[in-house]
């Protein structure tokens, strides 16, 4: 009975864990990032504590999850990290939405910068990823940003550009089209619902995996 029970309360621990584990890593850093922009915390705390600290609790719990072979909790991960990012992304959005100021500014230059990365998989292909990015050097009014970084060519030198920046410059200005905080939120919402979801499915596949094995006898310990 005692071993019955201890079991009980072990999956409904796990289950609780599983449930919980992506809300609460992308509440974290939702809340991180908003004392950033709203208070005092500097940028190394915001990278620790808004996106480091909840990528590395979601990791440590799909390991343990892995380890004892619960795969759909331990994949529940990866919706939950998206979740978390984008949280702690719409927070920027949300502060341009909420305090920012449109300026139209005359762009300067456009540099474009390319990156390339190589990795090796499992079974030692190389496979390269090429990322392009657009430094866009403004002439603002006073207090506006000096430069913009899209991913995308924004304007043509010599074009003015609509640009949202934020007046106590905690948050990076973005382009006037291109501020999306209720859409953030929304999504990283439906990715925390599928990862809780995820976790739930694992959980009843393994209070039920656990069900059909039964009790482990002194012998099986």
């Amino acid at each position: 009975m005692a071993g019955r029970y201890g079991g009980w309360a072990r999956g409904l621990r796990r289950t609780a864990v599983a449930l919980a584990a992506p809300p609460l890593a992308a509440a974290l850093a939702f809340a991180v990032a908003r004392e950033s922009a709203y208070g005092s915390l500097g940028d190394w705390g915001f990278f620790l504590g808004g996106l480091l600290l909840p990528l590395v609790l979601l990791g440590v719990h799909a390991a343990l999850a892995a380890r004892r072979g619960a795969s759909l909790i331990a994949l529940s991960a990866l919706p939950a990290g998206l979740g978390a990012v984008l949280a702690l992304a719409s927070v920027g959005h949300g502060v341009l939405e909420d305090r920012g100021v449109e300026i139209s500014c005359l762009v300067l230059k456009v540099t474009e910068h390319t990156e390339t990365e190589s990795s090796m998989d499992a079974q030692g292909h190389w496979t390269s990823t090429t990322r392009t990015s657009y430094d866009h050097r403004l002439g603002c009014p006073a207090g506006g940003p000096e430069h913009l970084d899209a991913s995308w060519r924004l304007a043509k030198e010599g074009e003015s550009l609509a640009v949202v920046h934020d007046p106590q410059g905690k948050v990076s200005p973005r382009a006037a089209g291109d501020v999306h905080g209720r859409g953030l939120r929304t999504a990283a919402e439906v990715a925390v619902g599928a990862a809780v979801l995820l976790g739930l499915a694992g959980a009843i596949r393994e209070a039920y995996g656990q069900r059909r094995r039964g009790p482990r006898g002194p012998a099986g310990r």
